[in-house]
């Protein structure tokens, strides 16, 4: 069986990214592959403050590849235009026997704008895209080694999923109400304004209130939220939802440490009002366990998603009520996302 490399944030630290690699690394054992992992995102490196710890991490990356036995593939899962170039440089370092495979989790287009993020996707041998679309935006000799994979893997659901949830907020989900769910990371991206739609879902809780709605909304927050920036961003947010008088219909997650899936198991609906986006991971995940997805329109989402158009609170409100209203017909109507993308990315690894 072949050598793996999974270079990727890996648990403690919880994103789609690092829980379907996970999940892959998972897989990949059961299959009887050799797998090594190396965390960018390790619990020393959460815990800090300042980037040295994780910059460090990513220098010592070729060292630790070097005093290993060969590895037949290498497979990154690396945010940022600096870390794909970084990787590209020492790229000849090692033999043309070992596949050097980027997943682009993001859109590939950010890449692109840059003649180091092009000339960095050329030093990889294979370029997964999860993002519907975006191979065809690829340069002709950057197509000829792409393949598009939603990164989406499935997770081992147990009968004890209730246990992964802190007491306190078992006791908000047993509420009598239709509950809400969003998740996303913290601060605010520079290029737009409440990237993962906080604000504008907890405007959406309020209006739906207002007009008699028995709704509440889980808020989850993920990664530190330790920078001047993140806490005056989330501040600003419990600011307003007092202002508002919807404490009462709130419940925030903080220093996250479980898993999405059992908690889209106990909530009417997932929200994914961003302003930009790749393949979701929770979208699928929600859909995948039947749960309803109310999604902007700024990328192409699965099939039974419903999307509204991200420049109209009117759409985004008007999506959310015909969706109560109407909800165990939506539920029925769902169709089954049953497709294990792991397969397709083994598929890859076994390609010369």
């Amino acid at each position: 069986m072949k050598r793996i490399l999974l270079v990727s944030p890996f648990p403690p630290y919880l994103g789609g990214v690092s829980v379907s690699v996970h999940r892959l690394y998972g897989i990949l054992i059961s299959k009887g592959y050799c797998v090594v992992k190396f965390n960018t995102h390790s619990e020393n490196v959460i815990n800090k403050k300042s980037k040295a710890l994780k910059y460090l991490k990513y220098l010592s990356l070729p060292i630790f590849i070097l005093t290993h036995k060969r590895f037949d593939v290498i497979h990154f899962h690396v945010s940022g235009l600096f870390t794909k170039l970084y990787i590209s440089l020492w790229r000849f370092l090692f033999s043309k026997h070992t596949q050097f495979i980027l997943t682009v989790h993001g859109e590939i287009n950010h890449i692109l704008t840059s003649n180091f993020g092009y000339y960095s996707l050329r030093r990889f041998d294979k370029i997964i895209c999860v993002k519907p679309g975006d191979s065809l935006d690829l340069p002709h000799v950057l197509k000829s080694k792409s393949v598009e994979i939603p990164a989406f893997i499935p997770p081992s659901i147990s009968n004890n999923s209730i246990d992964k949830i802190p007491n306190p907020l078992q006791e908000f989900l047993i509420r009598d109400s239709f509950k809400l769910l969003i998740n996303g990371t913290l601060p605010n991206n520079p290029k737009f304004f409440d990237i993962y739609g906080f604000k504008d879902s907890i405007m959406l809780l309020e209006k739906l209130r207002n007009t008699g709605k028995n709704v509440d909304l889980i808020i989850i927050i993920l990664g530190s939220v330790s920078d001047r920036e993140s806490i005056n961003y989330l501040k600003s947010l419990k600011n307003y939802t007092a202002s508002k008088c919807l404490d009462n219909y709130i419940y925030w997650v903080e220093k996250v440490n479980m898993e999405l899936w059992p908690l889209l198991r106990k909530v009417n609906v997932f929200l994914r009002p961003t302003k930009s986006d790749g393949d979701a991971l929770s979208v699928r995940e929600s859909l995948y366990l039947k749960i309803p997805v109310i999604a902007s329109n700024v990328v192409p989402r699965p099939i039974d998603t419903i999307i509204y158009d991200l420049n109209s609170e009117v759409d985004f409100y008007n999506k959310t009520v015909s969706l109560i209203e109407n909800y165990n017909d939506y539920i029925l109507s769902l169709g089954n996302s049953n497709i294990n993308f792991a397969e397709k990315i083994i598929e890859q690894y076994e390609k010369k």
